[in-house]
This record gives C-alpha cells, sequence and structure tokens, in this order.
C-alpha cells in the first residue's frame, strides 16, 4: 500500500485536522530550529566554540532539569485533554493539576540542582549560565503545547513562539557585539519563553475557560503516580540526548562540547521534525489506534528521509551554519544522522504505541534497561574516542531502543490493531 493510500485511509476529515495540526507543529519546531541556525553563523564566531560549549553545557544540563520538572505531563496532559475536551470541567481541573504539579517539582529539583552545581567544579565554573537556563525551563514548562495538542488547535501556541523567536532573533543581533556578551545568548532566549508562557495562560484561562485552581494534595499525588513510568522513560530518554555533552564538557573540554553540540543541533532537528510527526498523531491514535499500521508506515517513510538528507548534506550545513573552528563536526554530523531513522522506530512503538496500550511499565523497564547500558557505553566510547566515541555512541543507544520498543511491541498488540510485519 501506497503512501497516500496510507493517508486517505485515516479519513478525510481526520486528515484535515492532523495535516493542519502537523503544519502548525511544523512551523513551531521550524522556527524553534530555524532562528538559532540564522543566529549561529552570526554569534558562533564572536563568542568562540569555547563559549559555545559552556553554553551547550548548561543548556543540556537545564533539559534534563524540564524533563524531571515535566514528568511526563507532556504526554500524559495531552492524552487525557484528548480524550475528555468536550468537558471543561474536566479539562480545567487536568490542567490545574499538572501546573502545580510542576511547581512542587520545580522547587525540589531546583534545590537538588544547586547541591550538584556546588559539588562539581566544572559546573560551578558556569553556575550563571546554569542559572539562567534553568530559569528559562521554568517559563518553558508554562507554555503548556501539551494543552493546545490535546484540542488539537496547535496554531494558536505557533503565532506566539513566532513572534517570540523574531524577538530574540532581534535582540541577538542588536546586543550581541563581543566574546564578553556570550550571556547575553541564553538571557534573550529566556525572554522569548517569558512571552510564551504568559501568551499561553491567557490562552487557557479567557479563549478556552480553564479555570485554575489549587487542586487538593491527593489529585497531585495520583498525577505523579499515574505518571511515574512515562517519567522514568523521558528521564532516561533526555538523560540519553543531553549526557554526551555533559560528559565531553568535564572529560575533554568545552571546545569538544561545542564541537559536538554543532553536529548534534543539526541532529536534533532532524529528531525534532520527526516529533512533530509523532505529536501530531498522538492524540489521533489516542481514540484511532487502530489506525497505527498507516502511521507507523507515514512515520518510518520520513524518518529515512530525513537521515538521508542529514548525512548527504552535513558539510553544506556545517559551513553554512558555523565557521571555520566547527569543521570537525560534519562527520559528526554524519554518523549522528544514523540515528535519526532509529528515533523514527522508536517514537512508533514506544510512546505512541507501548503508552497508548497501557504498557507504561513495560515502556518503562525497556527504557530503563537501554538507558543504564547506554550510559555505560557512552562513559567508555567517550573517554576513548572523544566525540567521534560519543557520537558513536548515540547512534548504537538509539539503535537498542528501537530494537527493543519494536519486539515490545509484537509481543503486546492492541485490542483492535495486531502489528504487522
Amino acid at each position: 500500500m501506497g503512501l497516500k493510500r496510507k493517508l486517505s485511509s485515516i479519513g478525510s476529515a481526520n486528515a484535515k485536522t492532523l495535516t493542519k495540526n502537523f503544519s502548525a507543529l511544523a512551523v513551531l519546531q521550524a522556527m524553534r530550529y530555524l532562528i538559532p541556525f540564522i543566529v549561529l553563523p552570526y554569534v558562533t564566531p564572536i563568542i568562540g566554540a569555547e563559549h559555545y560549549g559552556e553554553i551547550a553545557i548548561a543548556y543540556a544540563i537545564a533539559l534534563i532539569f524540564q524533563t524531571i520538572v515535566n514528568f511526563s505531563f507532556d504526554f500524559i496532559g495531552a492524552r487525557d485533554v484528548a480524550r475528555n475536551r468536550e468537558d471543561m470541567d474536566k479539562v480545567s481541573d487536568i490542567v490545574s493539576t499538572i501546573l502545580c504539579a510542576r511547581v512542587v517539582l520545580y522547587l525540589v529539583a531546583f534545590l537538588i540542582l544547586g547541591g550538584i552545581v556546588l559539588a562539581v567544579p566544572k559546573f560551578r565554573e558556569i553556575w550563571l549560565l546554569i542559572l539562567i537556563s534553568v530559569l528559562t525551563a521554568f517559563f518553558s514548562m508554562n507554555v503548556s503545547e501539551w494543552f493546545f495538542q490535546g484540542i488539537e488547535k496547535m496554531e494558536h501556541i505557533t503565532i506566539v513562539n513566532v513572534i517570540s523567536r523574531v524577538v530574540f532573533l532581534a535582540l541577538i543581533f542588536l546586543f550581541i557585539k563581543e566574546r564578553e556578551d556570550y550571556l547575553l545568548y541564553p538571557l534573550f532566549n529566556m525572554v522569548g519563553f517569558v512571552i510564551a508562557s504568559l501568551y499561553s495562560i491567557v490562552m487557557i484561562t479567557r479563549k478556552y475557560k480553564c479555570q485554575l485552581k489549587v487542586p487538593a494534595l491527593s489529585k497531585i499525588l495520583n498525577s505523579f503516580k499515574i505518571g511515574k513510568d512515562l517519567f522514568v522513560n523521558q528521564v532516561c530518554m533526555s538523560f540519553c540526548v543531553n549526557l554526551p555533552n555533559i560528559l565531553l564538557g568535564t572529560i575533554s573540554g568545552s571546545t569538544a562540547a561545542g564541537l559536538y553540540d554543532a553536529a548534534g543541533k543539526l541532529h536534533n532537528a532532524g529528531k525534532h521534525t520527526i516529533d512533530v510527526l509523532n505529536r501530531t498523531f498522538f492524540p489521533f491514535l489516542s481514540r484511532r489506534m487502530d489506525k497505527h499500521n498507516s502511521y507507523r508506515h507515514i512515520n518510518f517513510a520520513f524518518s529515512l528521509l530525513l537521515a538521508l538528507l542529514l548525512f548527504a548534506f552535513a558539510p553544506f550545513l556545517i559551513r553554512l551554519l558555523f565557521s571555520e573552528e566547527f569543521l570537525p563536526a560534519i562527520h559528526l554530523l554524519r554518523i549522528l544522522s544514523v540515528s535519526v531513522f532509529f528515533t523514527g522506530i522508536s517514537s512508533a512503538y514506544g510512546v505512541n504505541y507501548l503508552l497508548l496500550v497501557g504498557k507504561e511499565k513495560l515502556l518503562r523497564n525497556i527504557t530503563l534497561t537501554v538507558t543504564l547500558i547506554g550510559v555505560v557505553l557512552f562513559v567508555v566510547m567517550t573517554y576513548m574516542f572523544n566525540t567521534t566515541g560519543a557520537a558513536v555512541a548515540v547512534v548504537l543507544v538509539n539503535a537498542g531502543f528501537a530494537i527493543s520498543y519494536f519486539i515490545a511491541a509484537r509481543r503486546c498488540p492492541s485490542p483492535n490493531e495486531q502489528i504487522k510485519s
């Protein structure tokens, strides 16, 4: 069955909604990556690979921090809102519970991270960068994209993100002129998320009439209980994505971390492009798992195309976006491009299948096992082969996720669909 027939099998009304939300998400992700890629050719020659590497280390730490604070609510919230979107009282309870739970997690995680920063000499050197990045995570978690994803109205959040990214772009070109201005880069990034966060809250409360309130403690605790298995899954995945930068920064120095991050940004752009497709289908599959077969064929074709494009255009992209100092990142990007295809397989059979058929514990156990093996692999490969070792380790770990999720999904068919070869 061709790709066109796979799309038509979903149904014209559903296809129209999916196309609309995919377009909104695509614009959103394009702005998130297009703006930095416009900025990087200007910024990296000014601040240099070392300062850029320090920013990358702080950003990697903040992303793990953010994943902990999110506590899988991006998926649980989108799923629950999608299933209850006709009952705004229920949706109000969901939104209020998630926002309050995240504030609790943020305060606890902030104190723990403070202790870690004080204990690690490298982190103490860049404590201000880490602080700015963690504050950015606070505003990022209040954007509540999962809400708009759940009601399948992603165009609202796309609009404000486009505005906030343009503001970020303007501030960069206006104020970053010297190497010492490197702190302004993450600071201006935070400004964009402040704008998006405020707009998100206004839209949720005024346009969609959600009544925010302080939920009972029992509801907050229950939300942790419901999301705990997926939380482990998300933390492990974030750890695998961001650990290479942190390891390279501590083992090989900020310059090595900067080179890896240059390739990693393009690699992550490919992965997040796949994520656009997956997030578009997630609320739909929450209601129509019988259409998973069509979705996964679309996913695989899309993932393979992106992987091939990244591999073929790696020299052009690195030369276009970075200074001559970053040319060693070309071979790193070509290695990392292979994992983009594995990411497509992982998403199709992981969160977008095992979670939706109620196999959260199985998903958690697989992810935890692969991550523990991956941590050892990351440390050994990075120590022995520097940036190349880190890139190869990423490919191997993503392959491990893809194969494990695929095998598990074949053994756990949904009630209304059998996974076919």
